[in-house]
C-alpha cells in the first residue's frame, strides 16, 4: 500500500501545495440486525479507499476514491477544488507544526471478530435475546444490532508522517420495549471496544449480563412511580454525568465550535467551582475513543479542559491549533476515508473528587439519583436535555423507589457552579457514538456528582 501512496504523494508535492495528505484504509465490516428473535439483515462489505486532502493557496480541497489505479487524477481534482475555494477565503489556512512520525501501530486481541463465523455471532445474539425475553413477560419488541470491523489504515503526508494502523472494533446496541396495560416504555444498552476483540462481548460484557441489564431497565420503568417536575438536589451517576460532560460541555471545547459557544473567549477564565476538573484523554487504556495517533498523524494526548474550575485547554487539530495559538492535541478524526478529519472528542470525563458515596446523599430530603440515560442532546449555548431510563428517588438521604418518565435539563455552564460534591469512587465509562456530521466512537463518564437545587430541572408532574 505504501508504494502506491508514496508515489502519489510525490506527484502531489510536484503540484506545489502547502500540504498534502493521503489516508487509505482496507477494512472488512460486518453488520447483523437481529429483531425479535430472527436475523433481519446480515451484510459484509469491504471499505477500501483513499482520502486525499490538499491545502493549496490557503484553502482545503478534499476528494475520496476507491480507484487506486488513478490516484494522480484525483489529486489534481483536490488541488483544483482547493484553488477554487481559496478565492473566497478571507484568511489563508495554516497548520501548526508537528513532528514527522514513522510508526506501525499493532492491535493485539484474543479473538479477532473476523475469525468467527457469522453463525457464531448470530448464536451469541440469540443468547442475548433469550436473556431479555425470559426476564419478564411484559417485555415486548427486542431489536439488537452487532457491528464489527477489522483491517488497516495508512497515512502519508507531506509533513513526513508515514503510519500504518491496525484497526478493529466490536459494537453492540440493544433497544427493548415493554408494556403493561396502557403503560409503554423502552430502554437501550450500548457497549463497544476498539482495544479488545470478540472477547469483549463474549467475556467482558457477556450475553447474560447485557440481556438482563437492559431488560431490568424496562422492568424498573414499568414498575416505577411518576417523576415530579421542578428542581431538586440530584446525584448524577457515571453514565449520566458522562453524557453531560460530552454533550453539554465537551462540544463547547472543540476548537472549531468554541468561538460560537458559551466557552468562546473564556480560556483562562473560571467556568466552574474550584474542585471541578474535566478531561478528554485520547490515551486512556481501553477507552472506546482511544488511539495512538489521530487522523493527521498527531499523537493523542490528555487534554485538561477544566482544571481547578478554570477553562484551561481546548481540543484541536493542526488547523485550529495554528489559528488559536494552541498545541495540536490529537483530536482530528474521520469516520472513514469518505470524510475529512474534524475535531472530535475521544474519552471525556469528570475527574474524581474527595467525597465518599454515602456523603453525596446526606442531607437530601427529596431529590433524584439518575443512573442511566436513554438519549441526550445539547446546544452551543450549553443548554442540554437528557432522557433518563434508570432513576430513583432520594428521600431523607436514602435511595428509594424507581422513577419513570424522567428527563433532566439545564444550562451546563450554570450547572458547573451548582456542583456541591464529587465522589472519589471508581467508575465505569459509557461507550457510545457521537454524531457531528460523521460518526465517531467515544467514551464518557465520571464519578457520582451531587448537584444542588437549581442546577438541574426535572420534567414530570408538579
Amino acid at each position: 500500500m505504501f508504494d502506491v501512496l508514496d508515489k502519489s504523494l510525490e506527484y502531489g508535492r510536484s503540484l506545489g501545495p502547502e500540504y498534502i495528505e493521503l489516508r487509505a484504509e482496507d477494512i472488512l465490516l460486518t453488520t447483523i440486525q437481529f429483531d425479535d428473535g430472527q436475523v433481519k439483515n446480515l451484510n459484509q462489505r469491504i471499505e477500501k479507499g483513499v482520502a486525499i486532502r490538499v491545502l493549496s493557496n490557503g484553502a482545503w480541497g478534499f476528494v475520496s476514491t476507491s480507484d487506486f489505479e488513478n490516484l494522480n487524477q484525483y489529486i489534481d481534482r483536490a488541488v483544483a477544488l482547493a484553488k477554487s475555494a481559496a478565492a473566497s477565503r478571507r484568511e489563508p489556512i495554516k497548520l501548526a507544526e508537528t513532528k514527522a512520525i514513522t510508526d506501525t501501530v499493532k492491535l493485539s486481541v484474543k479473538e479477532s471478530p473476523i475469525d468467527l463465523s457469522n453463525e457464531e455471532k448470530v448464536e451469541w445474539m440469540s443468547q442475548v435475546y433469550k436473556q431479555i425475553k425470559d426476564y419478564d413477560e411484559r417485555i415486548g419488541a427486542v431489536s439488537l444490532k452487532l457491528r464489527d470491523g477489522w483491517g488497516k489504515k495508512y497515512l502519508v503526508t507531506s509533513s513526513g508522517h508515514k503510519i500504518e494502523f491496525d484497526v478493529g472494533f466490536v459494537h453492540h446496541y440493544a433497544w427493548v420495549t415493554g408494556k403493561e396495560g396502557a403503560s409503554i416504555t423502552a430502554a437501550r444498552d450500548e457497549v463497544g471496544s476498539t482495544s479488545e476483540g470478540w472477547e469483549f462481548l463474549k467475556k467482558t460484557q457477556g450475553a447474560e449480563n447485557i440481556g438482563k441489564r437492559v431488560a431490568n431497565r424496562v422492568k424498573l420503568q414499568l414498575e416505577a412511580v411518576a417523576a415530579k417536575g421542578g428542581s431538586f438536589p440530584t446525584v448524577l451517576a457515571p453514565h449520566v454525568i458522562g453524557v453531560v460532560a460530552h454533550e453539554a460541555l465537551g462540544h463547547l471545547s472543540e476548537a472549531d465550535l468554541t468561538v460560537q459557544s458559551s466557552f468562546g473567549g473564556k480560556l483562562g477564565q473560571k467556568v466552574a467551582n474550584d474542585f471541578v476538573n474535566m478531561t478528554d484523554d485520547g490515551t486512556l487504556p481501553g477507552g472506546f475513543g482511544t488511539s495512538k495517533y489521530d487522523d493527521e498523524g498527531t499523537p493523542t494526548s490528555r487534554v485538561e479542559i477544566i482544571k481547578d474550575g478554570i477553562l484551561t485547554e481546548l481540543l484541536t487539530n493542526r488547523e485550529y491549533a495554528a489559528r488559536m495559538g494552541l498545541r495540536p492535541t490529537g483530536n482530528a478524526r474521520a469516520q472513514d476515508y469518505r470524510f475529512m478529519p474534524i475535531i472530535r472528542m475521544r474519552n471525556t470525563f469528570f475527574e474524581k473528587g474527595d467525597w465518599a458515596d454515602d456523603e453525596l446523599f446526606e442531607g437530601i430530603k427529596f431529590g433524584y439519583l439518575c443512573v442511566d440515560f436513554r438519549g441526550g442532546q445539547a446546544e452551543l449555548n450549553a443548554s442540554f436535555q437528557v432522557g433518563v431510563q434508570e432513576a430513583y428517588e432520594i428521600v431523607n438521604g436514602e435511595v428509594g423507589r424507581p422513577v419513570k418518565d424522567l428527563s433532566i435539563s439545564g444550562i451546563a455552564t450554570d450547572t458547573l457552579f451548582k456542583i456541591e460534591g464529587i465522589g472519589k469512587g471508581t467508575f465505569e465509562f459509557e461507550q457510545g457514538r457521537c454524531g457531528k456530521g460523521q460518526e465517531a466512537f467515544i467514551s464518557a463518564g465520571g464519578p457520582m456528582i451531587r448537584v444542588s437545587e437549581g442546577g438541574i430541572t426535572f420534567g414530570g408532574k408538579k
